[in-house]
């Protein structure tokens, strides 16, 4: 880990978060292989770090913390898939806080609401207008039909309890990659690049890391307050308006036939040959099949 040289303003976020999450501190380095798992290994041993451009230092690492990197070396996604960064190109960060909500169920997609609300809110749209910012099940955020960011959420034993450690991955422009980055698992199947780039700049031109993470962390900590108490329900009409795969054909795993969206616990809906099925969370990569018209999508589902 290195120390950051960009200005980030985190006297001045700790301030507006310190009220929601008590005891949180916020870092912010130049470098790291993964901010997720640096996390993860400082619950797991409970090992104090020194870290550049600290406020509200942690009694221990069972506090809240925000983990900015401006650059990740060895990002994560889910099942074990590469995300490149590059720095003042991306915005990488992780939360850990300890988390009790009565079903876990649903709480990427409510991250997912939050950071989309956050960047462009609902109430903002015309009447008539889709949001541009879009939702993927599980964990994608995407913008005009292309591939913005990424959530991973992991959870470890913390005492009696358990500390959640939430990552977000985003593009802020385009992006340019070191001479040691992996660019082969971009273009993997699933890959960052092979769903088409996007970037935050082409809804906030010349917007950067400190601007985005300034708009997201307050609304996203509250959602995560409000997501312990009443679960994924409360988020699931804002989904919907985002859903990316609601109404479209798409194949999860084995299963393959018409989204009709999520359910009140955010399990994904899909109407099979075979009938309604649905998928939860977990080891399950999610693909969008080619537009075709509703009519003809609703006769190959039910055949």
């Amino acid at each position: 880990m290195t120390e950051s040289h960009q200005n980030w303003n985190v006297e001045t976020l700790w301030e507006q978060l310190l009220p929601l999450l008590p005891g949180i501190s916020i870092e912010v380095l130049a470098r790291t292989d993964s901010t997720n798992t640096a996390l993860l290994e400082r619950v797991r041993s409970e090992s104090r770090s020194g870290a550049a451009q600290t406020y509200g230092r942690r009694a221990h690492d069972m506090q809240p913390c925000l983990l900015v990197a401006e650059h990740q070396t060895h990002g994560r996604g889910r099942m074990g898939r590469a995300w490149l960064s590059s720095p003042g190109s991306s915005l990488t960060f992780s939360l850990a806080l300890n988390l009790q909500p009565r079903d876990w169920s649903g709480l990427s997609l409510a991250v997912g609401c939050a950071i989309a609300e956050a960047l462009e809110p609902l109430a903002g749209l015309a009447a008539g207008n889709q949001p541009r910012l879009s939702l993927k099940w599980p964990n994608d955020l995407w913008l005009d039909g292309r591939k913005l960011g990424g959530i991973l959420i992991e959870t470890v034993s913390a005492g009696e309890g358990r500390m959640v450690v939430i990552g977000v991955g985003l593009n802020i422009k385009e992006l340019v990659l070191s001479p040691d980055s992996h660019d082969s698992a971009a273009a993997s199947p699933g890959g960052q690049f092979n769903t088409g780039f996007a970037a935050l700049n082409e809804i906030h031109p010349a917007c950067t890391g400190p601007e985005i993470l300034a708009r997201i962390a307050p609304g996203l900590v509250k959602a995560l307050l409000d997501f312990e108490q009443t679960g994924f329900a409360a988020w699931e009409a804002a989904y919907a308006r985002r859903d990316l795969t609601l109404g479209r054909r798409v194949t999860a795993g084995a299963v393959e036939g018409l989204s009709e969206g999520v359910n009140a616990q955010g399990e994904l809906l899909i109407r099979s040959a075979l009938g309604l099925k649905t998928i939860s969370g977990g080891e399950v990569s999610v693909r969008l099949a080619p537009d075709v018209p509703a009519d003809q999508a609703n006769s190959q589902a039910t055949h």
